[in-house]
């Protein structure tokens, strides 16, 4: 079926009255017609939904940028929330701070059973890294004795 401009015009007005699946669809069937500034629109307003997988495919499909700010906004809120596990996606998704990290692991570092994740983020996001430890560890050597 060749694109058309009308499902992109009834697309964009879908997008305005807040039917974003609709919207979603039409732009997706017609993607080669919708503009950068349609799709981020869209993924805005999606976002505004906090339906982020909805997002990131929306982003790549219209090849725009994702709302990195906002997806981190969003990300502080949750961890405010203690949704530590959605925090950690949408970090990982957007590539956050070291900053951030850190007060991840902050907050892991209250909650008693999740020691074992924040080791893994600590080593992963803050540059701690248990292979130097055990490098020097390794290089201690042991002299025998007669």
């Amino acid at each position: 079926m060749p694109a058309s401009e009308s499902e992109v015009l009834v697309g964009r007005r879908y997008l305005e009255r807040g039917f974003l699946d609709a919207a979603m669809k039409l732009f997706n069937r017609n993607a080669e017609l919708v503009t950068a500034a349609d799709w981020t629109r869209l993924a805005d307003s999606l976002l505004e939904r906090n339906r982020i997988p909805d997002v990131v495919r929306i982003c790549e499909l219209g090849a725009v940028p994702l709302p990195r700010e906002r997806i981190l906004s969003t990300a502080d809120a949750s961890l405010k929330r203690k949704d530590v596990d959605g925090a950690i996606r949408l970090y990982e998704l957007v590539g956050a701070d070291r900053d951030r990290w850190a007060h991840l692991v902050d907050i892991l570092t209250s909650l008693p059973d999740r020691a074992r994740q924040a080791v893994e983020i600590a080593e992963r996001h803050l540059g701690v890294e248990r292979a130097a430890e055990d490098a020097k560890a390794a290089s201690r050597h042991i002299k025998a004795v007669k």
